[in-house]
């Protein structure tokens, strides 16, 4: 069997709308004034983009990612015609094809987000030709696993018998005293609602320089932080490896959510520079590329965390499959978010676990979504995001 179709669309989900984007989080442009009260005044292209694969027996996957027109005039101007004619199969030697293809532009960002769509979307195709769910395909079983909660209201989330609660913060350096102050009191208000045995976390979404997270640290101490997230730029190594000499063993760097291939995650476990690894499968190169990830961890011994995995149901399919001992990650996006039911039914989450998905019908995008793909020429498509 071989791909006879491949086609993406970039659609409004509404994610700017979410309330981690209207809020005010620390952001690397968060030091500007125009930029500073909330994420949706700068982030990049947030549309979803939907990718549907077809072979030559009928079969469609499915998969979705970010990065909105730009991912999609990618997977549709350039990743298609490499993949179309390819055997259904032959994936890891079509991610290497589609890499590759794409040295000469980038080898990060919109272009490996383009790559995992593609890459989720065979996947997806792979095992619903196997008449099996994917975390069959994948040599696992259905199970539940722990959760995490990255939130913006600790209070209301703080009896839910999550694995830990996990902060974005407000403010960065550029807030001066007053911001530095309100960052301490809301890692505070986790600490209240985790109670004295929880874990708390944070994320600082590289808006932080080493300087500002050390004192911090220290600052906080009296909370118990269990993990740091992306407190730098990924750029700045040598202030990674100060943090990494000088913040001790008690609190954890998580970093890797802007690790879009093996190769970075290479950089930091090699350093020793990571305690848990946090790659985002649909940024990361999907499937084939995270496999790799957890092999290259495994063999290091260090942790992976799967970033966002509650929105990814492949991401839920990998960890139950392949990690031992896994934890995942919900980010609470308020009631009713439509981002939770993009590929299928939304997660179930009970006493702080979430059931991973076990259909053979495996990634199925809203009705709304896949219509817009039936008749429509990948060229059409283009015309009408």
């Amino acid at each position: 069997m071989r791909i006879t179709s491949i086609q993406a669309r970039a659609v409004d989900c509404g994610f700017q709308t979410q309330k981690l984007q209207t809020s005010r989080v620390a952001s690397p442009m968060s030091r500007w004034p125009q930029f500073g009260e909330n994420r949706s005044s700068w982030m990049w292209p947030s549309k979803k983009v939907f990718v549907r694969v077809e072979s030559d027996d009928g079969v469609v996957g499915w998969s979705c990612t970010n990065g909105g027109e730009i991912v999609a005039l990618i997977i549709d101007k350039h990743l298609s015609r490499l993949v179309e004619g390819t055997m259904v199969h032959d994936i890891a030697d079509v991610w290497d094809q589609m890499f590759n293809s794409l040295l000469p532009c980038d080898r990060s960002g919109f272009s490996m987000m383009a790559v995992a769509g593609v890459d989720i979307a065979l996947w997806d195709l792979h095992a619903k030709t196997l008449g099996v769910p994917l975390i069959t395909a994948l040599g696992g079983t259905a199970t539940d696993l722990p959760v995490y909660c990255t939130t913006p209201q600790p209070e209301a989330n703080g009896g839910d018998a999550w694995w830990g609660l996990k902060a974005a913060m407000p403010f960065g350096p550029d807030a001066g005293e007053h911001g530095f102050q309100a960052n301490v009191d809301y890692m505070r208000t986790f600490r209240e609602a985790a109670g004295p045995q929880g874990r708390i976390m944070l994320d600082s979404f590289m808006a932080w320089d080493a300087d500002y997270t050390l004192r911090f640290a220290e600052a906080a101490a009296q909370h118990d932080l269990y993990w740091i997230e992306d407190p730098l730029p990924p750029y700045d190594m040598e202030g990674l490896r100060r943090l990494k000499a000088e913040i001790g063993s008690q609190t954890r760097l998580a970093l890797g959510n802007f690790c879009f291939t093996r190769w970075d995650c290479a950089e930091l476990i090699r350093e020793g520079l990571v305690d848990i690894l946090q790659p985002d499968v649909a940024w990361a190169g999907g499937i084939t590329e995270c496999l790799r990830i957890l092999d290259m961890a495994r063999q290091a011994d260090v942790p992976v965390i799967l970033h966002n995995t509650c929105e990814q149901p492949w991401a839920l399919a990998m960890a139950a499959a392949r990690q031992s001992d896994p934890v995942v990650e919900f980010v609470d996006r308020g009631e009713g978010s439509s981002l939770y039911g993009l590929m299928g039914a939304s997660p179930v989450f009970r006493a702080g676990r979430v059931c991973v998905p076990a259909s053979v019908a495996g990634n199925q995008p809203p009705a709304n979504i896949a219509q817009h793909f039936d008749g429509h020429s990948a060229t059409n498509l283009l015309k009408e995001v």
